[in-house]
């Protein structure tokens, strides 16, 4: 198993910030910026670029998630990596877990969505199964995947952590910024967050003038049938 660096260990030129970093270099800010915006925004404003395969969805309606990725790294079908990673999440992390695509055996149930809650993770996005979908919705814990299944997963590794993994055609660094709604999920490398936000408001704000000068129910002007 691969660990993140230690805490406060000085990155490498041009390598990605630690997950959990979320106070340094403007972060909070960011983060806080692009969940206020929805994800067809955010990946419009990517050039429709690091936009997560559809298949990966939110499994009950209405979740919604932002923050810094913590990446994890697993067998098909097998979670011990991300018993490992729990215990190093901190508040505001989104735990990415490529598990393979494979969906005939759940990674992650309402107990281990509990363990990470109360260390502040924002949420999950699994490129697996998941279960327990109706505890999950009742705790407010937004979970993104690929699929459900009421069998449960080995426990026997290999896992990495804090790699570069791929979700959904996708690749995730640790630090990156995960954003996802109904939708779906979309993926900001952090050092493109600041111009990503900028470009998603301007054109989260084109479109609600769009919707003004259209007119009709629900779209800025009275019904003027």
């Amino acid at each position: 198993m691969t660990a993140p660096a230690e805490p406060g260990a000085p990155a490498e030129p041009g390598a990605p910030a630690e997950p959990g970093a979320a106070g340094d270099d403007g972060a909070a800010d960011l983060v806080c910026r692009l969940a206020a915006l929805p994800t067809p925004n955010i990946g419009d404003a990517m050039e429709r670029l690091n936009v997560v395969d559809g298949a990966l969805h939110p499994v009950w309606r209405g979740a919604r998630m932002a923050g810094r990725a913590f990446t994890v790294y697993v067998a098909g079908g097998d979670n011990r990596g991300i018993h490992e990673a729990i215990p190093q999440l901190t508040p505001g992390d989104v735990l990415v877990v490529n598990g393979q695509g494979i969906a005939n055996r759940a990674l992650i149930g309402e107990l281990m969505a509990g363990r990470a809650a109360a260390r502040g993770c924002a949420g999950f996005v699994i490129d697996g199964a998941v279960r327990d979908v109706r505890d999950l919705e009742e705790m407010g814990f937004p979970v993104f995947a690929r699929g459900l299944s009421p069998a449960g997963p080995y426990r026997n590794g290999p896992a990495r952590l804090g790699v570069p993994v791929a979700i959904g055609s996708v690749v995730v660094r640790p630090g990156d910024i995960v954003v996802g709604d109904d939708d779906g999920v979309v993926v900001v490398p952090f050092e493109d967050a600041e111009a990503v936000a900028r470009a998603a408001e301007a054109k989260r704000d084109a479109e609600a003038k769009q919707r003004a000068d259209i007119g009709g129910p629900g779209l800025g002007k009275p019904d003027q049938r």
